[in-house]
This record gives structure tokens, C-alpha cells and sequence, in this order.
């Protein structure tokens, strides 16, 4: 196991970081995670079309990406479609 020390700018304190302590560590294996997720979508076993919240025409591209940029209206994913 690694450990690094993270220097925290002084600003940080002023928000009121300074009472926290913040452990990281290393995440290996994301290409082995991705086949595996992969796998669990391909299988049907979740159903990731619920985090569809919006869908828009080809045609309002441009609000679609406003309304994400900005996240309003409760926006997670949105579909365009043709």
C-alpha cells in the first residue's frame, strides 16, 4: 500500500476543510471492472435506462446539452435520438 502525503492550501481551512482528514487510496484493475460491467449490462441484469431522465430530437441537440450543462430539472443522462 501506498501513502502520500496532500498538501491542503490554507484556503481550504477557511472553508471549513480544516476538522476533516481525507484517506485515499489506489484503485487497480479498471479495464478487468470494465469487462465486468460490461458483462453485467450485456446480461440484462441492470437496467440502466432509468438513468435516462430527458430525451430530445436530433434537431434540439443544442437544448439537450444546455439543459445538462447546467444541470436543471433534475437532469442525470439524457438520449437524443434521430
Amino acid at each position: 500500500m501506498y501513502s502520500t502525503d496532500l498538501k491542503i492550501p490554507l484556503s481550504a481551512f477557511a472553508a471549513g476543510l480544516g476538522d476533516h482528514r481525507i484517506n485515499t487510496a489506489l484503485c487497480p484493475g479498471g479495464k478487468e471492472r470494465m469487462r465486468r460491467l460490461m458483462n453485467v449490462v450485456a446480461s440484462n441484469r441492470v437496467d440502466l435506462g432509468v438513468l435516462v431522465t430527458h430525451r430530445y430530437k436530433l434537431d434540439d441537440i443544442v437544448a439537450a446539452y444546455e439543459l445538462f450543462a447546467n444541470q436543471r430539472d433534475g437532469v442525470l443522462k439524457v438520449a437524443i435520438a434521430p
